[in-house]
């Protein structure tokens, strides 16, 4: 602890606890990502139910086949319970960390003031930059899996690199994620888009993207 400051303790029940849950655990995948492809990490934060990390892999894209290999990197740093450990470090002491990374280095370019403290977090070997907090430890988590991936772009920007997004969610047990699993296969069943098209009410056409044509069930309602 560094000066005076005040404790809470989190239950997975406080809101709060889910953000910092899912920001370590974008931690874990963006060290999967490095360590399976040698990406360039770029941003990593927690989502409502789960996180994603951006990153840069050059002309290589993601598939599918590849989420198995993520994760098995991931449960391999979890199954170690390597300790989350903060770096107060300069700015300066920041772009030489991560001259390595230009995503990151613009990052700290524009993010950080000059002469002042920013932090990281190391766990084992790898090293983020990041305001935390985090878990004690990678161990803490003890269910997590791959949900999809797509493109993205530096800053949002298309003017900018293309870049690899990766979205994943965790849990404190297995059991949890299993039920998430089999929630967000139930919400499936039960889409309007899917139900619609199999009552008849309307249909999709490669012609036009995105735009629903009523058939006469759903021009009659």
């Amino acid at each position: 602890m560094e000066g005076d400051c005040s404790i809470k303790f989190l239950t997975w029940d406080d809101k709060d606890s889910h953000v910092v849950f899912w920001h370590s655990s974008a931690h874990i995948l963006g060290y999967a990502l490095e360590k399976v492809f040698g990406s360039r990490l770029c941003i990593g934060p927690p989502l409502e139910n789960g996180f994603y990390y951006d990153c840069y892999l050059g002309d290589y894209h993601i598939q599918e086949k590849d989420y198995a290999e993520i994760e098995k990197s991931a449960l391999d740093l979890i199954k170690k319970n390597i300790k989350f450990e903060r770096l107060v470090i300069t700015k300066d002491e920041a772009l030489e960390l991560f001259q390595y990374n230009e995503f990151k280095t613009q990052l700290i370019q524009n993010k950080v003031p000059d002469n002042s403290l920013t932090s990281a977090y190391r766990c084992g070997d790898f090293i983020d930059l990041c305001l935390g907090p985090h878990l004690p430890s990678t161990g803490k988590v003890k269910a997590f899996k791959v949900m999809k991936h797509s493109a993205s772009y530096w800053l949002g920007k298309t003017s900018n690199d293309s870049l690899q997004r990766v979205y994943g969610t965790s849990f404190l047990t297995n059991e949890e994620l299993k039920t998430y699993l089999f929630n967000l296969e139930e919400a499936k069943k039960r889409d309007h888009r899917k139900i619609g098209e199999e009552q008849k009410l309307f249909m999709h056409n490669i012609m036009s993207p995105g735009s629903a044509f009523f058939l006469p069930n759903g021009a009659s309602m």
